[in-house]
């Protein structure tokens, strides 16, 4: 090493700096009480994806899912809905990380996106967030909102496709269902998992055990397709006793 460099490093004290670039940290000191909800989106997916299936390939949402299930196993969580490129799974209970905000978004996105380009050999990238929510009711009020979201982007993208309207304009949900009918596609004929997405979720699983008549419960975690009334459950039995 040279040894003006050497010096240079000799004088720094790790100590002191380490104290105050620690506290220099953006967000390092935000942490979140439950309920609430982690929100992370595909970041570019139209790009990255090409040669995919547009606008939804079961590929990418089966390698979604995975990953969503993956998450809950490492992060914890009561239930996460995978829709479109997004996956949301929500808090109801303490949290890992004390909370805290940074950590729980670095590591969502870390995961998520480090599982699915594995999966579909793609470079892919998905931020996260914290969304606060207030009660059960308000945990599956989010989750049908951005089900919701989801649906009506699918629609969309049908209608806007088959051209079946401007392009600067959309129509409403209804209008655009009804006029995709009339064109000989009705799209709430498609799959469940296309139109609200998928949820991840705990079940109870009953074994029978010797001696007889002994059973043992146990949860096992499962993907449901178009499973929307399951997140439903699960957010808001897990914060029951909160007001709406």
């Amino acid at each position: 090493m040279d040894p003006r460099l050497l010096q240079r490093l000799l004088g720094v004290n790790p100590a002191r700096l380490e104290a105050e670039y620690k506290a220099r940290e953006i967000f390092q000191g935000e942490r979140v009480e439950p309920p609430f909800a982690l929100r992370l989106d595909g970041v570019g997916w139209g790009r990255r994806l090409q040669g995919f299936k547009w606008p939804r390939d079961e590929r990418v949402h089966r390698a979604l899912a995975r990953a969503a299930a993956e998450l809950l196993r490492v992060l914890g969580g009561c239930c996460t809905l995978v829709v479109s490129d997004e996956v949301n799974l929500v808090y109801a209970g303490a949290p890992p990380y004390g909370g805290r905000v940074e950590k729980l978004a670095s590591v969502s996105a870390g995961l998520v996106s480090g599982y699915v380009s594995r999966v579909l050999g793609r470079l892919l990238f998905l931020d996260s967030r914290v969304v606060k929510l207030y009660s059960g009711g308000d945990a599956a009020r989010y989750l049908l909102h951005r089900a919701r979201v989801g649906l009506n982007n699918y629609i969309s993208s049908l209608y806007h496709a088959a051209g079946l309207g401007p392009a600067h304009a959309t129509p409403s949900l209804a209008e655009m269902i009804e006029a995709l009918r009339r064109s000989g596609r009705d799209p709430l004929r498609e799959p469940s998992w296309r139109l609200v997405g998928s949820c991840v979720a705990y079940v109870p699983s009953v074994r029978r055990v010797e001696p007889p008549g002994v059973e043992v419960v146990r949860r096992r975690l499962v993907v449901l397709d178009g499973g929307l009334e399951a997140c439903l459950e699960a957010a808001q039995s897990r914060g029951a006793g909160q007001p709406v």
